[in-house]
């Protein structure tokens, strides 16, 4: 969705979206993301299901190899994925690789939505937005416009669904890590700070597609957004100023 050229507050709105499509009726749903996560999968599968209100017997997907890939081992993945589709009680199934028409039915759904979005930014006037949850509010009036034709089919598809759990599942993925001496913590290639009081303790983080949590002796200790990309530092000078202010020069020099 990049190369529409949104803008939050004039900065250039760099996005994907997990977009799910009822090849029956042609109903769709969005959520924003910003990776091929299984983090960002998950949560926008059960997004779509949630607000669908039922659950259909299969979920067909690409191979996700670019999910797959932001994991040490596929097996991972695809443990998650079926813990996900267990769930839910659906039959996963993906297409054979290079054989994109064997989705071609959200494949061209894709198209024509980003398409549909481009055209109602052009009729908007400006493709500026106060803050991202207005540009979300934008979008879901380009689906309810879409989803609009689609109700007599939707409401076949409706009574076919099976009911939804009684909850939805962790969209997290948990990790073990021990606080540094520098009070950081690192997790997917990216480092972040934490309380220097947690120097040298265990912590868990548990990592959603948008923020991580940081969990001590089973209290929530901290909440950050997550990094994006590789090689990435968020150091907070709150969670270290502490240990700097007694060393003289130290928090001049400090990255």
């Amino acid at each position: 969705m990049t190369s529409l050229n949104v803008t939050i507050e004039g900065q250039r709105f760099e996005h994907l979206v997990y977009h799910f499509v009822l090849t029956y009726s042609n109903w769709e749903t969005v959520t924003v993301c910003f990776s091929e996560s299984f983090e960002a999968l998950s949560e926008g599968l059960q997004n779509a299901l949630w607000e669908l209100g039922g659950v259909p017997a299969r979920h067909r997907s690409d191979r996700m190899s670019s999910a797959v890939n932001n994991f040490s081992a596929a097996k991972d993945f695809a443990q998650r994925y079926e813990g996900l589709l267990k769930h839910y009680g659906m039959q996963g199934e993906k297409i054979q690789a290079g054989k994109a028409n064997e989705n071609g039915d959200a494949e061209s759904s894709h198209r024509w939505f980003k398409e549909a979005v481009d055209q109602a930014l052009l009729l908007r006037g400006s493709r500026d937005f106060e803050n991202r949850q207005a540009y979300e509010e934008f979008l879901r009036e380009v689906l309810a416009d879409r989803n609009a034709g689609r109700r007599r089919r939707l409401a076949e598809e409706l009574a076919d669904l099976r009911p939804l759990p009684d909850g939805r599942q962790e969209s997290c993925r948990r990790v073990k890590v021990r606080v540094g001496t520098g009070a950081v913590i690192h997790v997917y290639h990216n480092v972040y700070s934490v309380d220097s009081r947690l120097i040298d303790e265990q912590v868990e983080v548990r990592v959603y597609a948008e923020h991580l949590e940081v969990w001590y002796a089973q209290k929530l200790v901290e909440r950050l957004p997550r990094l994006r990309g590789r090689g990435k530092h968020r150091i907070d000078y709150r969670h270290v100023i502490d240990t700097l202010v007694r060393k003289p020069g130290a928090f001049e020099n400090y990255r």
